[in-house]
């Protein structure tokens, strides 16, 4: 697929980035996997909880680099497992691997679940796509973990608590999946989650030492206090708390409002849940909730939106008109290309800093409504009729009831 292999090349281009900026004419500047490269290398160097002390990051981050930027690092530490065997390799072999192989495993679940449906969900959801070839994020693995966790799930397999239980890499974006679980009370599910978990807490411990939970308690708490001053680049936020603090909210109210639109969204979910609703709806619907829960969600956690599209593109494409259809796609793109567009049209404009405690870009965070919009639409058409019934007409009742 022609899509596919650009998004291939991509990856071999910043690969180079990564590896040798100069050979593409440019001066190194610090992205994403940079931050994976760096806290994986600290790891290696018997020094992990380094990575999660923001004064500490940044002399680690001249150290290896040369450069510095603001990228608090607050992953738990088992995802210090995958940084630093990745670390052992040359940043942009390292890159190259986690890219192709996590792009891989979302695909696989993206297949399985759109079937030949798959290109349109990739043209939906390109800029997200774009976005992780070019940051070396994580969300092609965590959007894979997810799939997984929802293909197993609705065939009622119990080893769905695996990938349930690998979320601990990044558990903010699995709290839906998590109540789905409970509240299906799937306890065979849940016990296999939470073997996984005491697992990886095992032997990210063991590996890393007791030490690295104090500094990623030192972590978290320095994190809370970035995200209420502001400075982290909440323009590239999908949460509420990012759009109301971009419009003049304090913190206080910001999050107060985000804890209202996520209990909006999970009762939403719920009520869905109650009704009966098909379980591919369902599927999507938890996707689409899942965006909201965490204040601190970023554009490059939209493989879950991709899941969602792949849960009921069919249903939409049976519901609409190619007008409506080329609509959608270009909504699409505006929701979740937003923030890479500002990035890559005001590059310095949209870096932050830490210097004085001062955020230094003031641009409006407006994913979250544009995201909310694309999705009541997205329902709205699925409360449709399909075209082919409502062109055929009322039918006689005999035919009907046949």
């Amino acid at each position: 697929m022609a899509m596919i292999g650009i998004l291939v090349l991509l990856g071999i281009v910043s690969a180079l980035q990564f590896q040798t900026p100069a050979s593409l004419g440019m001066a190194k500047k610090l992205t994403d996997y940079d931050a994976f490269h760096i806290a994986g290398t600290l790891a290696l160097e018997g020094r992990p909880a380094d990575a999660y002390r923001m004064r500490t990051m940044l002399a680690a981050q001249r150290e290896h680099a040369g450069t510095q930027s603001f990228m608090p690092w607050t992953y738990p530490p088992p995802f210090g497992l995958v940084t630093a065997a990745l670390a052992a390799l040359p940043i942009g072999l390292g890159f190259l691997l986690f890219m192709l192989a996590s792009l891989g495993l979302y695909l696989h679940v993206l297949r399985r679940i759109a079937g030949p449906y798959l290109p349109g969900v990739l043209i939906v959801i390109a800029p997200t796509l774009v976005l992780l070839m070019r940051t070396g994020q994580n969300g092609f693995l965590t959007g894979g973990l997810i799939g997984l966790f929802l293909l197993a799930f609705l065939k009622r397999k119990p080893m769905a608590g695996l990938p349930l239980g690998l979320m601990l890499i990044k558990p903010h974006i699995a709290v839906g999946i998590a109540l789905v679980t409970l509240m299906e009370r799937r306890w065979q599910t849940v016990i296999v989650a939470a073997a996984t978990v005491l697992a990886l807490l095992l032997l990210s411990t063991w590996m890393l030492g007791l030490s690295v939970w104090q500094g990623f308690a030192d972590g978290v708490a320095e994190a809370t206090v970035f995200l209420r001053l502001g400075l982290y680049p909440l323009f590239r936020m999908t949460s509420i708390y990012a759009f109301a603090y971009r419009m003049g909210a304090g913190p206080d109210w910001a999050l107060a409002l985000h804890g209202i639109v996520a209990l909006a969204a999970l009762a939403a979910f719920v009520r869905l849940w109650i009704l009966g609703t098909a379980p591919n709806r369902l599927a999507a619907a938890i996707c689409c909730a899942s965006l909201f829960i965490s204040p601190y969600n970023y554009d490059y956690d939209l493989t879950l939106f991709g899941l969602a599209v792949a849960f009921v593109l069919p249903e939409i494409l049976q519901r609409t008109t190619p007008p409506e259809q080329a609509g959608l796609v270009a909504l699409c793109w505006i929701a979740t290309g937003y923030g890479l567009a500002l990035a890559i049209i005001w590059p310095d404009s949209v870096q932050s800093s830490i210097s004085g405690l001062q955020a230094s870009n003031r641009i409006w965070s407006l994913m979250a409504p544009l995201l909310i919009v694309t999705i009541a639409l997205g329902a709205r058409i699925l409360a449709r009729a399909p075209l082919a019934a409502r062109e055929a007409g009322p039918q006689p009742q005999a035919i009907r009831a046949a």
